[in-house]
Formats: structure tokens, C-alpha cells, sequence
């Protein structure tokens, strides 16, 4: 099998504050990897040196066995799809021209695939809409359905479910998690290490830039390694169901 990334000892240096540093890990088709961390631990950072929005100062990324730096913008777009954390409204475009735009491409979906993904994400009545009269949730689903209908094999995401309710943000992970199922690969920035234990197939941890580890959830999210990261601000204990580890805020006594 053919990985789809492989990093290779990347590191980003801002001025003379290094940001990432020595990063090194392989997605494969077919895989939903998180990216997750305290703020500030280079998630942003890390997905736009995959996406060629910045270039690493050091390493190497390889987009299917080739440099990514050897990609044409649309060779790119072909292969690779990004939705950023902050995307601004785009004036008063219509919904319906915004997420057409990834139409444009040569690998983008069908008719009936984006029919599919308009009807799926619940945007048909915003079609006629602009875009910046929107809720922040309904813009931000709008920006996935352009991600799907650009039909890269590759998607990049950061922090797509900030500005959903719960209910949205499950149908995205799990629409998201549908498409790696039929061979694509995504990597996702997220927050929530609930969503991510439940939807993701490997974890990629970084703390200060650093990439702490980079494996199943279960192996990642240890109790040991979640009170290092957020001290005891956290609780860790196991769902009655199946097993698997469910994080809760703990209440304290701010003195």
C-alpha cells in the first residue's frame, strides 16, 4: 500500500521561536488520524506545512510517494483538500457559488455525489444564502461540503467541529469517518478527545511543538499521559459499555 503523507523529520521555525520540531509519521488510504494537544502545541502549524500554505524550515513531506513541493497548485488540489480553523466569510457570495468552487476541479464529485453530500449536511435551504449572513455552525458546513465536493484523496482539517452543536458534529465525524471507509485519508486537528477516541483511527499527540506519540487511541490516551498534559484539571475513567476511556472536566476549588 502507497502511504498517503509521509513526514519525515519536519520542523518549523517562525523567526528564531521553533514551532514544530522533528515530526515523523506515516498516514496510509483509509485512515482518520487526529491531531490533538494543548493549545499552542503546533496543530495549526503542522496542517498548514502539509497543505504547502507554509514551507517547513527543515524535513520532508511526501504527497503519494512524491515531494509535496513538486505538486502544481491544481496537482495539488487534485490530491489534497484543506479546510483552515478561521475561514472568513466570503463577501455576500451564495452559499451555492462557495461550495461549487471545488467543482472546478478535475477529481471533484458528480452531480449525484454532490446532491449527496448538500442533502447529507442539511444545506440545501442555505443554497440561495449568502454566505456571511450565516450562523458560524452553518458556515462551517458549508466549507466541509466544498472540502468533500473538491474529492481529494487527501482531506486536512483544523478544528472543523468547533463552532457545531453536538448533534453536527457527529454528523460531520461520521460522514468524514464514511469517506476514509471508501478509501480516502483525512487528518483532523480536534479538541475533544471523546470525539477523538470514538472516530479516529490513530492519534497523532504534540505538546510544544513536539510530537509525543503517534498511535492507536487507546495507546495514546493512557491516564498517565492525559494528566501530564492537563495536569488535574481532567478525569479518565472507563465507559460501562465498552471499555473504552471517557474524559470529563473535574470540578475544583479555584482558591
Amino acid at each position: 500500500m502507497i502511504p498517503s503523507f509521509v513526514i519525515n523529520q519536519l520542523s518549523y521555525i517562525q523567526g528564531s521561536q521553533p514551532l514544530l520540531q522533528n515530526i515523523n509519521f506515516a498516514i496510509n488510504p483509509g485512515e482518520l488520524v487526529g491531531i490533538i494537544g494543548p493549545n499552542g502545541a503546533g496543530k495549526s502549524t503542522l496542517l498548514k506545512c502539509l497543505s504547502g500554505f507554509i514551507t517547513p524550515s527543515h524535513g520532508n513531506i511526501d504527497l503519494f510517494e512524491q515531494p509535496l513541493s513538486s505538486y502544481s497548485h491544481q496537482q495539488r488540489a487534485q490530491h489534497l483538500s484543506y479546510l483552515p480553523q478561521h475561514t472568513e466569510p466570503a463577501f455576500g457570495f451564495l452559499v451555492k457559488d462557495i461550495i461549487y468552487y471545488g467543482y472546478r476541479q478535475s477529481s471533484a464529485a458528480s452531480d449525484q455525489e454532490i446532491k449527496t453530500i448538500i442533502n447529507q449536511l442539511d444545506i440545501e435551504k442555505l443554497l440561495h444564502r449568502p454566505l456571511n449572513q450565516l450562523s458560524g455552525g452553518e458556515q462551517q458546513r458549508v466549507h466541509f461540503a466544498r472540502l468533500l465536493i473538491q474529492n481529494a484523496a487527501v482531506m486536512l482539517l483544523d478544528e472543523p467541529t468547533a463552532s457545531l452543536d453536538i448533534g453536527h458534529e457527529s454528523l460531520l465525524l461520521n460522514i468524514l469517518s464514511h469517506h476514509c471507509q471508501q478509501g480516502k485519508s483525512a487528518l483532523i486537528a480536534i479538541h475533544n478527545l471523546n470525539t477523538a477516541i470514538t472516530f479516529c483511527d490513530r492519534l497523532l499527540l504534540l505538546e510544544n511543538g513536539q510530537q509525543i506519540a503517534f498511535d492507536t487511541p487507546q495507546k495514546v490516551l493512557t491516564p498517565q499521559q492525559i494528566t501530564a498534559l492537563y495536569q488535574h484539571h481532567v478525569s479518565v475513567i472507563p465507559h460501562p459499555s465498552n471499555q473504552k476511556l471517557i474524559i470529563l472536566p473535574q470540578r475544583q476549588q479555584i482558591i
